[in-house]
């Protein structure tokens, strides 16, 4: 039950991001100038909302017999390919564009949001399995 649930907070973030890359932005004045706080705004934005979703791809993932480092790749990777899609996804939306930097920080938001949930979780890994020694048979 818990991973069901694991999984519809995901799904449910999944959605959100959706919707707000859904939303069409107005078209600015033609004398406007983008000040930098917009600038830092969006990016803030797109890395506190893939920061969320790598924290419950992790928390999810958590619930198998996987180590650390695999959870980890394995979160980070779905909010790669997830921001793949929705910098596609504003491609198609009025006032929007793709931008290679919008993935970028939602990447490393991703990988925050999954270092967050290894700090501060109190839940025991699956130690990874210890490489063998060249010369060892």
């Amino acid at each position: 039950m818990l991973k069901f649930a694991k999984f519809l907070a995901v799904v449910a973030w999944l959605a959100l991001i959706f919707i707000t890359s859904q939303l069409a932005l107005p078209e600015p004045e033609p004398t406007y100038q983008p000040s930098w706080f917009d600038y830092v705004f969006d990016k803030d934005m797109h890395a506190l909302l893939f920061g969320a979703l790598g924290f419950l791809v992790v928390s999810l993932l958590a619930e198998w017999r996987l180590n650390r480092g695999q959870i980890f790749y394995l979160a980070v990777l779905f909010c790669f390919a997830y921001g793949i899609t929705d910098e596609y996804h504003q491609g198609f939306i009025a006032g929007r564009e793709v931008s290679y930097w919008d993935l970028a920080f939602d990447v490393v938001g991703g990988m925050f949001g999954a270092m967050i949930y290894f700090i501060f979780s109190k839940k025991k890994f699956k130690k990874s399995l210890p490489r063998r020694q060249a010369g060892n048979t």
